[in-house]
Formats: structure tokens, sequence, C-alpha cells
């Protein structure tokens, strides 16, 4: 049966809690207001089940609530974990480009200074060869 709100639950809980409200925030799926509520607070005495003219199964609601909230806050913490790992990956991936660019910015400069000193080079030789023909005449 549904709560009746008749409040015995309340009139029993030695930690001055609401479960009528803890149980309607479960029920709408709203952990995080459940906590905040003092879900955590709950010391799983047991004392609002008999006390429920609806039968309703308040004790175990909670342990499944907590649970529930544990169980995402560790989904939460892998995610953010393994989030972190990603962005650290495209942070070293995107240096690493930026290294390679630069390599390879470096390799074509002393390719174009190679370049220039053959030609540099080609140019006094063919300098050499014509004043030795020139001499040679």
């Amino acid at each position: 049966m549904p709560c009746i709100r008749c409040g015995a639950c309340l009139e029993v809980c030695p930690e001055s809690l609401d479960p009528q409200r803890l149980l309607s925030l479960l029920r709408a799926d709203e952990p995080v207001a459940a906590k905040d509520e003092g879900l955590f607070d709950c010391s799983e005495c047991g004392r609002c089940d008999p006390v429920c003219p609806s039968r309703i199964p308040l004790l175990q609601t909670f342990r499944d609530g907590k649970q529930d909230i544990r169980q995402r806050s560790r989904r939460t913490a892998i995610a953010d974990a393994a989030r972190e790992r990603h962005q650290t990956r495209q942070r070293r991936l995107q240096r690493e480009a930026v290294e390679a660019a630069e390599r390879q910015s470096e390799r074509k400069s002393q390719v174009a200074a190679t370049d220039a000193i053959a030609v540099a080079l080609e140019r006094a030789k063919a300098r050499r060869q014509a004043k030795e023909k020139g001499s040679d005449s």
C-alpha cells in the first residue's frame, strides 16, 4: 500500500529523521536530495518498519538508496578519472605533435642550409674553373 502519511515512523525515529520524506525522495529517484535530507544519518535501527501501517519496507528502501548513492559516486569517480586520463593524453599528443612539427621545421632549415652551402660551393667551383680556363689561355 502507499504511504498514508500517518507520521508513526517519524515519531519512532531515534535520529529525528523524516522517513516519509526520505521515502518519497528515493521513490522519485532523487538520491542527492535524499542525501541532503539526511539519508546517511539513518542508523538503520529498523524501528520505522514495524510501526508502518502500510507495511512499507522503509529500512530496506533506505539501504537500497544508500547503496545506489554509493554506486553513483563510484561511477562518477571512475568517469572523472577516465576523463582526466583522456585530457592528459590529448595534451600529451598535442605537445608531441608540436614538438614533431618543430623537429621537422629544424630539419627543413638544415636541408635548406645544406642546399645553400652546396650551391655556394658549386659557384665557387665554377669561378675557380673559370679562372683556371682564363689563366690557361
